[in-house]
């Protein structure tokens, strides 16, 4: 090789180094902004990856825990107060129905001995239309209605069927039974003789 040929090949290599070497510099300026952060500012902690926290995990296990104890405990205050308010609809009707069978008195007896009976015939049907007249009842699943042998009381027992909604998959298709009594008789002055 010649002198220029040496020349021009130790300028290309030279051109060679200085790219490499610039491109460690440029790598060591950007490592040591890195560990720096803002220019100037010291040096900044490594990220350190840690294992995966856990404790939210058990929160949610407690949660659908807690959700499945507390659905029967729904289940049983829905279906109950269910009940009830079916249970206080049943005792209104049963005493609406009493007191109006208890307006059938005898009126031939109490002519003539003074005596204020019922009468089966009149109370039986005013309590039964009565009954058939309140609205807000569910399917009734039985009535009672009795007048007493010494004709001063007629007895009203009504009973439905409430069909549960949540307990119905623990207890399966068997209702609640819910039932109501109710007494009433004739109001009035009982007079005359024989009376009792």
């Amino acid at each position: 090789m010649s002198g220029t040929g040496r020349a021009v090949a130790g300028t290309a290599a030279a051109s060679a180094v200085s790219a490499v070497t610039g491109k460690e510099m440029a790598g060591k300026e950007m490592a040591g902004k890195e560990m720096t952060g803002k220019e100037g500012a010291g040096p900044v902690r490594p990220r350190v990856v840690r294992a995966r926290d856990e404790r939210g995990d058990a929160v949610v296990v407690w949660c659908l825990l807690i959700a499945m104890m507390l659905l029967p405990l729904g289940g049983v205050s829905i279906d109950l107060w269910h009940g009830i308010a079916v249970q206080r609809e049943l005792q209104s009707a049963a005493e609406d129905a009493a007191v109006a069978g208890a307006s059938g008195i005898d009126i031939g007896e109490y002519r003539q001995s003074g005596c204020i009976t019922l009468d089966p015939l009149q109370a039986l049907p005013l309590a039964e239309a009565n009954i058939a007249a309140q609205t807000g009842l569910g399917p009734l699943a039985g009535t009672d209605i009795v007048v007493s042998y010494d004709r001063r009381t007629i007895s009203v027992r009504l009973q439905e069927d409430v069909r549960l909604t949540l307990l119905s998959w623990v207890e399966g298709s068997k209702p609640l039974v819910v039932v109501a009594t109710a007494s009433s008789g004739p109001e009035g002055s009982v007079s005359g003789s024989g009376c009792a």
